[in-house]
């Protein structure tokens, strides 16, 4: 069989489980240590990712983006997830969303599949809007917010120091809903699909 007549690796996304936390790790310590996308300047632990999704991932979507090829089955190439925006009851209806996709795994629309999947979700549990800060400059990031309808709403000059230089950093928000008057508290993430 030639290379063109391999057949494609299948991408699927499904929640995230406590067990992926290792892999959360290894994908975003790469951006940690190499980039200024993630303003971490020590490696997160596998274990502050599981108390994350064990805090956030009831009321909020937690995805991996999985790839099955001849030889891996299942292998985490990227994640996304939302967060509180803010803590403050107010803002019950602003997430704050995040995707990341592991080192060699870019160009195979692995974080455009993470972000549709992530808002649509959002968007039926009743949030308004999504808010993502991005480092400036990050082309590929910029374009992938840009390509879902979010829209520069801000910047914060100078915002973090890291790898000798200092960064701005781009607040980026998309609306999925007119606001109600008053509205309906936001819907969990349904169990069902856990």
């Amino acid at each position: 069989m030639s290379s063109s007549d391999t057949p494609p690796d299948l991408v699927a996304v499904r929640f995230a489980e406590s067990s992926d936390a290792a892999a959360f790790a290894a994908i975003v310590n790469h951006y940690i240590a190499r980039s200024t996308a993630n303003f971490r300047t020590e490696p997160q632990p596998a274990a502050d990712w599981e108390q994350e999704l064990a805090t956030y991932g009831g009321r909020y979507p937690w995805l991996v983006a999985t790839v099955s090829n001849g030889t891996v089955e299942g292998e985490v190439v990227g994640l996304a997830y939302a967060k509180p925006w803010n803590a403050r009851q107010a803002y019950d209806w602003t997430a704050e969303a995040t995707v990341y996709v592991a080192d060699g795994q870019r160009g195979r629309r692995v974080g455009s599949t993470l972000y549709r999947e992530l808002l649509k979700r959002l968007e039926a549990q009743g949030f308004r809007s999504v808010m993502a800060l991005v480092t400036s400059p990050n082309e590929g990031s910029e374009a992938l917010h840009a390509s879902f309808g979010f829209k520069l709403v801000g910047t914060i000059d100078a915002a973090g120091y890291k790898h000798g230089e200092w960064h701005d950093v781009g607040i980026w928000q998309k609306t999925l809903a007119a606001p109600a008057d008053p509205p309906s508290p936001t819907a969990p993430t349904a169990p069902t699909d856990r």
